[in-house]
């Protein structure tokens, strides 16, 4: 069986830097004495410090509660496997304090994650039986058992531990492109591993919506998942991801979403004419559209995975492909993507071993490899990838 592509964490690491160093040159924040930018700046952020024992948590993290939400829009997908949700559970056997988790007060007595899914959701599984200890280190004989199978002074010392919260409340909390945007201030900065919310996973956290979650289910089909070689979907993913899944740079990281998020947004922007970095583009196309139609959720939806389709069965289930790296090239894809859905009479089928030769030409010369794959992540860039996919494909 051949050998799944797979993008490394590396790439999509560039992948990801490349996007946040851009520059717009028309998006600079408006020109301020210092004074008065500094007071216009200021986050209105009103703070409390709490401990939460362990009893509380099960009691208010249960399903239906509706007083934590540990899973808002804008927060990173799960990616803790049982062993290491296993050794925070021993961390409170052996009362070791835990860092403290980051709650945003939405509204009277109603919170949402902002830093501390991870742990919070470890601690409401295993309270819940939902899983069984591994791994421990200094509690080996408990490797094999849930909550409820553990000896009863066990269970409440366990329910008397605690940890620690910080609590915020954000008295402004508009989104402004020309201002200093509070809620992106805290879904960015306040992150106590000290990991930055990537671009994607921040449009994740100020769009929520229709088509942000369109985004994550089109990212999970089984079409896209085969391309990209990131592994299928599974019921119980949301809960209980799956080492491979956890260790999937494009999965991990949003970036599959973003990858869907391409098409829509970068056509979008060769159709009206729009200027500027591609991160921008991508932001607004998500503020635009992040309340989509039904019927629109539906076409686009139908759209994209036709066009996928098509091109998979194209190219022989290796769309997106180079040769020299068996792996999928985005700029490839965008290109490929964009200029079928601009020309979708086209019949690829019929066509197909000239389409295919015209491509391997293409990526044979380094002029046209350079316009296909080499060149920069810009607009102008962008361009002229669709024109010359747009001729391979009409080979």
């Amino acid at each position: 069986m051949a050998r799944k592509p797979t993008i490394e964490a590396s790439e999509v690491d560039e992948w990801i830097a490349d996007e946040e160093s851009e520059r717009d040159a028309s998006h600079t924040m408006l020109s301020l004495d210092p004074a008065e930018k500094y007071a216009r700046s200021q986050l209105r952020v009103i703070r409390e410090t709490k401990d939460y024992q362990l009893d509380y948590l099960k009691h208010v993290l249960e399903p239906g509660k509706g007083i934590i939400n540990t899973a808002p829009g804008y927060q990173r997908r799960l990616r803790w496997n049982r062993a290491k949700k296993s050794l925070l559970v021993e961390s409170f056997l052996l009362n070791i304090p835990v860092p403290p988790v980051f709650l945003f007060e939405t509204d009277y007595n109603q919170y949402e994650v902002i830093d501390g899914r991870q742990r919070l959701e470890a601690i409401r599984s295993f309270l819940a039986n939902g899983f069984a200890l591994v791994g421990l280190e200094y509690w080996p004989e408990l490797d094999g058992k849930r909550f409820n199978e553990l000896p009863t002074v066990l269970q409440k010392g366990l329910l008397r531990r605690s940890v620690p919260a910080v609590v915020l409340l954000a008295e402004t909390s508009a989104i402004s492109f020309d201002d200093l945007d509070v809620r992106r201030a805290l879904f960015d900065r306040l992150n106590t591993g000290g990991i930055k919310l990537n671009p994607q996973e921040l449009r994740n956290a100020l769009y929520p919506g229709k088509l942000n979650k369109l985004l994550v289910k089109l990212a999970r089909s089984s079409l896209f998942t085969a391309t990209w070689g990131i592994p299928p979907y599974t019921r119980d993913e949301e809960e209980e991801p799956s080492d491979a899944l956890i260790k999937n740079a494009l999965f991990s990281s949003l970036t599959d979403a973003e990858l869907v998020l391409r098409f829509f947004a970068l056509r979008d922007a060769i159709q009206t004419g729009k200027k500027g970095a591609l991160k921008r583009i991508l932001d607004r196309y998500m503020a635009a559209n992040k309340d989509l139609k039904d019927k629109d959720e539906a076409a686009i939806e139908h759209e994209f995975l036709t066009l996928l389709e098509r091109l998979y069965q194209l190219f022989d289930a290796k769309p997106f492909q180079l040769p020299s790296t068996a792996r999928p090239s985005r700029p490839l894809y965008d290109a490929l993507m964009i200029a079928l859905s601009q020309n979708p009479e086209l019949d690829l089928i019929r066509r197909k071993t000239p389409i295919n030769h015209a491509l391997e030409k293409s990526l044979q010369s380094p002029e046209e490899y350079d316009v296909l794959v080499g060149r920069g992540n810009t607009i102008e860039a962008l361009h002229q990838r669709v024109q010359l996919a747009t001729s391979i494909l009409k080979s």
